[in-house]
């Protein structure tokens, strides 16, 4: 380097190291670039890198050989920054060209912002005790048994809780066809209010066989826009009427279909079941509150190559998943109607809570002095990989070794699981 490099430190933890080459450390390192270059260069006549330099450099891509020449320059520079200026980076350092003559990088590295909690001593998350009322367990007791029902096909008109299989379709207000109204073999339950106001009304008293029109006015908050608020008029056939046999609860039905003793019992194991889940959405509920309390708390600056470091994580999570679905970025952006500049709005905000999120409870970790045994450890791989099979257990048993980073990362879960434990009560 000509000069030492120009280190320019902010408060948020952002670093710009400016630094320039001698033009034997530029011309070295272009050497290096231009031999393997001229690797993947084909000349006629001449075997892959065995052509003169100056047939080389008239085939090579500029842009290509100077991108290269900074690929060489940089693991010694870099290693030199972080070496004696002491620097901490938590991502990738970003490189930019500032000037080509003499060769001249920014090179920006992210350290840890400080972070300042404000109130987070104070934050008190309210406890909801489960309620669940006699009507609940009812509801879900009449769930239970409409899975154990039986249907017999009837010659009777339709009546309320019958099930009827109809085939219809719809035209609106101009007589014109809705295909997508169209549908064969359909199933309701009268009474279920599964279908659009008015519908099963219009059902009762129909017979297999009937034939019927009526027209309905689909309602304002329909979710198929093109739809709602519009008359259609339906034509419907009913295929089929069944009566349905819903059992009743009693202690001969649940021993011989639930294996419980006594209906009393059930209803009481049921209650006990629906409890366990209302304190587990409970559960949820106020840990989702602390995160969101703890994010509030956190008051931190953030480094614009932080941000956008993480909008990647988003954007690369969120296309990882759409692959899982088999969709497209470019279709999910064309079902959904949004803008790029939105979709980077929106990122970026998701991105500064994530951070949030995250640097505030790694400083409320360290505030509070939350650690993890070793022993506490080992319980938890023990605990992870116990139930996999032995090959299995061979396969990722090294990435929980101590120090390894799946060991690190449920380390960092189970403190995590500490704080919450400790803030929540």
């Amino acid at each position: 380097m000509t000069h030492p490099p120009k280190i320019e430190r902010e408060k948020s933890g952002r670093i710009e190291c400016t630094v320039s080459f001698t033009k034997e450390q530029t011309a070295s390192a272009e050497q290096k670039a231009l031999r393997e270059l001229a690797e993947k260069v084909k000349i006629p006549g001449f075997r892959p890198g065995k052509a003169p330099q100056d047939m080389v450099m008239q085939k090579i891509d500029q842009a290509d050989l100077l991108e290269e020449t900074i690929h060489h320059l940089l693991p010694e520079t870099l290693e030199s920054l972080v070496r004696e200026h002491n620097i901490q980076t938590i991502i990738s350092p970003k490189i930019s060209l500032k000037q080509r003559d003499p060769l001249t990088l920014s090179i920006v590295f992210v350290e840890r912002p400080k972070v300042t909690l404000k109130g987070a001593d104070k934050i008190k998350i309210e406890k909801k005790a489960p309620k669940v009322e006699d009507k609940d367990v009812d509801r879900m007791a009449e769930f239970i048994l409409r899975k154990h029902e039986t249907t017999q096909e009837v010659e009777r008109p339709a009546q309320e809780k019958d099930r009827l299989t109809i085939d219809f379709s719809g035209t609106d207000a101009e007589g014109k066809e809705i295909t997508p109204i169209r549908t064969q073999g359909h199933t309701v339950t009268l009474g279920s209010k599964s279908l659009i106001p008015g519908f099963e009304d219009a059902l009762m008293g129909l017979k297999k066989g009937d034939q019927k029109a009526f027209t309905l006015t689909f309602p304002k908050d329909y979710h198929a826009k093109e739809l709602s608020d519009k008359p259609v008029t339906f034509s419907v056939n009913v295929s089929k009427v069944e009566e349905v046999h819903i059992p009743e609860l009693t202690d001969a039905f649940v021993k011989e279909q639930l294996h419980v003793d006594s209906a009393e019992s059930f209803r009481k194991e049921l209650r006990q079941s629906m409890v366990a889940q209302e304190e587990h959405i409970e559960r949820q509920r106020r840990e989702q509150a602390l995160m969101d309390a703890i994010c509030t708390a956190t008051v931190v600056d953030f480094p614009a190559e932080l941000v956008e470091d993480e909008e990647r994580a988003l954007l690369q999570d969120m296309e990882a998943q759409l692959q899982r679905q088999q969709r497209t970025f470019d279709d999910w952006m064309k079902a959904t109607g949004k803008k790029p500049e939105d979709l980077h709005k929106e990122l970026s905000e998701r991105a500064k809570q994530r951070l949030a999120l995250r640097l505030g409870i790694r400083e409320l970790l360290e505030v509070k002095q939350i650690a993890v045994t070793d022993a506490e450890m080992d319980e938890a791989v023990s605990g992870l990989l116990s139930p996999l099979s032995e090959q299995e257990r061979k396969n990722v048993e090294g990435a929980y070794r101590k120090g390894e980073q799946a060991y690190e990362q449920l380390k960092w879960q189970k403190r995590v699981e500490k704080l919450f434990e400790g803030m929540l009560g």
